[in-house]
């Protein structure tokens, strides 16, 4: 059976037992390394905006964000498994982040995105976040990125 929309899923908060899926997630969507210790420290900065995307018992992809400052958030991993890409998962994802953070009174939020990630690039384009900078050698490959932006 094709999945062709995620409706079918839900949205929670991280618990330290997500950690081997979300690592797993990592490994295989993202083309930096987190380590466990990295993962949890981010969560311990606030956990409120570590959520997690799940189809029954499984998680399928997930966010971490931070407090960049006092009016602005940042989101700093956005993954989800391949097969459930393009069905409405980062996007569910993205909504509930944003939406937490407009709760708490952030009026923007930013991102880095690699400069060769058209698709990433035109998913974020589609939310509202606009390309404010190139970051020269920004990841540990020395690949540039694009710090895009949002007005909430």
């Amino acid at each position: 059976m094709a999945i062709t929309n995620a409706e079918f899923g839900s949205i929670r908060n991280f618990r330290e037992s997500d950690l081997d899926r979300v690592l797993e997630i990592a490994s295989s969507s993202l083309s930096e390394y987190y380590s466990e210790a990295l993962i949890l420290d981010l969560y311990q900065e606030w956990p409120q905006a570590f959520i997690v995307y799940t189809m029954g018992q499984e998680i399928e992809g997930f966010l971490i964000g931070s407090k960049f400052s006092p009016t602005e958030a940042r989101i700093l991993i956005l993954a989800v498994e391949q097969k459930f890409r393009n069905i409405g998962v980062g996007g569910a994802l993205m909504k509930a982040f944003i939406d937490l953070c407009s709760r708490n009174n952030f009026m923007s939020v930013k991102l880095e995105v690699r400069t060769d990630n058209d698709n990433a690039i035109n998913f974020y384009r589609k939310r509202g976040f606009v390309v404010t900078s190139r970051l020269k050698a920004y990841y540990s490959d020395s690949s540039d990125a694009y710090t895009m932006w949002k007005i909430l």
